[in-house]
């Protein structure tokens, strides 16, 4: 599997043919005994019924089997976030392809982060910064979307959750659709927690509950099913089949079972330094503080000396929730006719923070906010059980499936395909991740820095190498002068064209 980090190295991107190259590494991994893998990390003999896995390359596209999570941080085994996460499934598949350590999104928002996603674009392109589609461009509104792409191309696609900020987009994207959920509930049984003591005064209405529910009543759970329906199915057509689970968004429910997988009062809580802000520009400080009457992390101490941990405490319980259902629909793909000829991609729309600089929920320029859980395997090419560490944005996902595909990528994508990187994750990689809040106001992520330019001209720089809590902002030393601007660069670059109102 290949893990992502950051770093700004020159190379090139030479595309080779993909069915040649899968082929010939498919043919060699035959040859010595391989096939398909199973959940205890061991590879399995391939049922005389299915078709050998060098047919199919040879004969036909791969499938794609897109996996979208909402909300979910590092917060994962294999990436080390905390240490009490359970999440055995999306740690399992990590071993069986490449991950990403260092992967980035474009927007730290739902909308805006699937739209750059779905189109290959960014936000200064599109102009969709937030969670409304209102001031979006000429550009945006001709774009081709990945799945009506995949579409055009002969593939069956279909969809059930959210992948689009409104679930599936255009029912004209798909050939078929799911039914639909509660999305984001149940809700609490006794009402949200901070709606019910604060009313408007908190703008964020952090909640949870443990559910006394059935199993298969979350709607994460029917997704789940109907994606194991799609795969007992025999398709003519290779497909791309997209299903997006909800966990751990708020109001954060899930099913008392996962809530009881924890020791509450044995968890470890997010490093949390105080007076965090002080060192952050004005209009960074502001994006956190200017929150109605009350900002969420002084909601949180109001509403009661505990209430902290326990929305830690739901978190990692939405989170095992979500990895559970992941582990379902991938188990259900390994005994299926498709284990040998599918692509996956496993990936979360943006981070979320749980008290770090003083903020709850996502949308900052900061760490917690921009990284995001990225795994991806393809069948014969991909290193499976690697880490990259090369810097990656989401954005990066649509040009490289069209190359692993073998399909002509839409002239409109601004990503960059990192099949190079799937095969070996030591090789060079020439830009670092992007992540833009509104307009002017970027941060740029390499595999050692984070450097965010505002606006106004304000700044802030950390070394990842030293500050991994990006704790201490270094802008204002001058011996870093040549840092910021080599990042600085970037922005100009990866920007060009973005209208400042």
């Amino acid at each position: 599997m290949i893990l992502f980090t950051n770093d700004i190295r020159r190379g090139t991107c030479d595309r080779p043919r993909f069915y040649v190259a899968r082929f010939l590494v498919v043919t060699i991994a035959l040859a010595n005994g391989f096939s398909s893998w199973n959940s205890a990390g061991l590879q399995a003999d391939e049922p005389e019924s299915q078709p050998k896995q060098s047919e199919i390359a040879a004969n036909q596209p791969p499938n794609v089997l897109f996996i979208a999570v909402d909300d979910l941080n590092d917060w994962v085994g294999c990436l080390g976030g905390n240490p009490d996460a359970q999440t055995p499934n999306m740690d399992d598949f990590a071993k069986h392809s490449v991950l990403f350590r260092n992967a980035h999104c474009q927007v730290a928002l739902c909308n805006a982060s699937r739209t750059s996603v779905l189109t290959g674009m960014y936000a200064s392109t599109t102009g969709i910064y937030g969670n409304s589609l209102k001031r979006a461009g000429s550009v945006y509104r001709s774009a081709t979307q990945m799945p009506a792409w995949f579409r055009d191309n002969g593939y069956h696609t279909m969809c059930m959750g959210k992948i689009y900020h409104n679930d599936h987009g255009k029912k004209a994207y798909w050939d078929s659709v799911g039914p639909k959920t509660l999305r984001w509930g149940p809700e609490p049984p006794n009402g949200r927690q901070f709606a019910e003591r604060f009313g408007d005064r908190a703008k964020d209405t952090l909640a949870w509950a443990a559910l006394d529910i059935e199993p298969g009543e979350m709607p994460d759970e029917q997704v789940a099913a109907w994606a194991k329906t799609q795969l007992d199915q025999k398709h003519e057509k290779p497909f791309f089949l997209a299903i997006g689970f909800y966990k751990p968004h708020t109001p954060m429910t899930a099913p008392k079972r996962y809530f009881d997988q924890f020791d509450r009062e044995k968890l470890t809580m997010p490093a949390v330094l105080e007076n965090d802000l002080d060192d952050v520009p004005e209009i960074g400080r502001r994006w956190v503080l200017d929150r109605d009457d009350l900002i969420a992390d002084d909601a949180v101490d109001q509403y009661s000396p505990t209430y902290r941990r326990e929305l830690v405490h739901a978190y990692h319980a939405c989170v095992a929730l979500t990895d559970d259902c992941i582990g379902q629909v991938l188990s259900h793909l390994r005994d299926s006719r498709y284990a040998n000829n599918t692509v996956v991609v496993l990936w979360s729309d943006h981070g979320w923070h749980l008290g770090e600089k003083q903020h709850w929920r996502k949308w900052m320029p900061w760490e917690e906010s921009t990284r995001s859980f990225l795994a991806v395997h393809v069948p014969g090419v991909s290193a499976d059980g690697s880490i990259c560490d090369r810097t990656v944005g989401l954005i990066d996902i649509f040009p490289t499936l069209a190359e692993v595909c073998n399909l002509e990528p839409p002239a409109q994508l601004q990503g960059q395909s990192f099949r190079r990187l799937l095969v070996n994750p030591d090789d060079a990689w020439d830009r670092p991740a992007l992540t833009s809040t509104t307009a002017g106001n970027h941060t740029v992520r390499s595999e050692r820095w984070r450097y965010i330019r505002y606006r106004d001209g304000s700044e802030e720089l950390y070394d990842h190498s030293k500050d991994p809590n990006e704790w201490t902002n270094l802008a204002d030393q001058p011996e870093l002068k040549e840092v910021k601007k080599q990042h600085g660069q970037w922005i100009e670059t990866l920007t060009e064209g973005e209208i400042i109102q």
